[in-house]
């Protein structure tokens, strides 16, 4: 009876003493940064004060969401009584969101590992982190551009700006635009082809219907953010007005740093689930709020259901059965 009251007692001890430590402890998670890019190294610092008269052991930081991105785990070493211990990391997201993408949690099994209570962690800094770029070409030449001094389309001839090139001489041209001594050499007319100071209107629209996309991080859905974004970055640092429409977010034409904040933002926080097709958006109107062109992103199914909506928008199409 002695020897099976002595190992009751152990096991008892070995049960309660994880709620015990768990409860007598209380961490405080930081992102040292507000915003991240999708494989950018972020560092998380996180706070742990044991309140407790002994150290605590076993402790370990979990997300609640088994099915979520776990790069977010991590265990702690051995806490002291009575003490405050930092503990400092780095991660790097896979996917754009907000992270924490799920609850985090306090938790240990120690010391024999049949159960882990946990406690709650709070997250007092947020991260959001923006889909992943990549460099672009110059903004397709279109109609219906404003015409502001100081911004320049790159490519597209006018009758201001910087010499782009030169040509043979039409009939009309000024003969300012000249250009005599290449003139002289070829022993006809050249002249000189100048830049058109105007700013280009794009409105970028994304198909994020689920249905018509494969999920996951290397899914259609996350590729198709990915290039609006990278689309977005690369025109508006070119001082191009870009505007973007998806289920549930209109963004009218604009440029400059906060637009590029605005867009990236949105993109950060679509949900995965709850979108309208695309249909649905472009019959209430949003997908002409811009004058300029108009570029869509879908997939090759969502591009069959939008035959009879798809007038008047370029369209990138992506395959949905290369996107696993």
């Amino acid at each position: 009876f002695t020897l099976s009251g002595g190992i009751a007692f152990v096991l008892a001890a070995g049960i309660c003493w994880p709620w015990i430590v768990v409860r007598g402890n209380r961490t405080r998670i930081f992102f040292e940064q507000p915003r991240a890019m999708e494989g950018e190294a972020v560092a998380i610092l996180a706070r742990t004060t044991n309140h407790l008269p002994i150290p605590s052991w076993g402790l370990a930081l979990r997300e609640g969401n088994e099915k979520r991105d776990r790069s977010l785990s991590v265990r702690f070493g051995g806490i002291p009584s009575r003490i405050q211990a930092e503990s400092r990391w780095v991660f790097r997201p896979t996917i754009r969101g907000l992270y924490p993408r799920s609850p985090l949690y306090l938790s240990t099994g120690f010391p024999f590992g049949i159960w882990e209570p946990r406690r709650l962690a709070s997250c007092d800094s947020p991260l959001l982190v923006w889909p992943q770029t990549f460099p672009v070409g110059p903004v397709p030449v279109m109609d219906g551009e404003d015409v502001i001094d100081g911004n320049v389309t790159r490519n597209k001839v006018g009758t201001m700006g910087d010499v782009v090139g030169l040509r043979p001489y039409r009939r009309g041209d000024s003969p300012r635009r000249v250009h005599w001594a290449q003139s002289a050499r070829h022993d006809r007319l050249i002249v000189c082809e100048l830049h058109s100071n105007s700013r280009p209107v794009v409105l970028l629209v994304l198909d994020a219907d689920p249905t018509i996309h494969t999920l996951g991080p290397n899914g259609s859905r996350e590729w198709s953010i990915r290039i609006l974004a990278s689309l977005a970055k690369g025109w508006l640092e070119t001082g191009a007005q870009v505007g973007t429409v998806w289920s549930g977010f209109v963004c009218p034409p604009a440029s400059g740093s906060v637009q590029l904040l605005r867009i990236m933002d949105g993109l950060a926080r679509l949900p995965d689930s709850g979108q309208l097709p695309l249909s649905e958006v472009l019959r209430t109107g949003v997908g002409r709020v811009a004058t300029g062109v108009r570029i869509g992103i879908t997939t090759d199914e969502g591009h069959v259901r939008l035959a009879s909506h798809s007038a008047g928008i370029r369209w990138a199409v992506l395959r949905r059965n290369e996107f696993q």
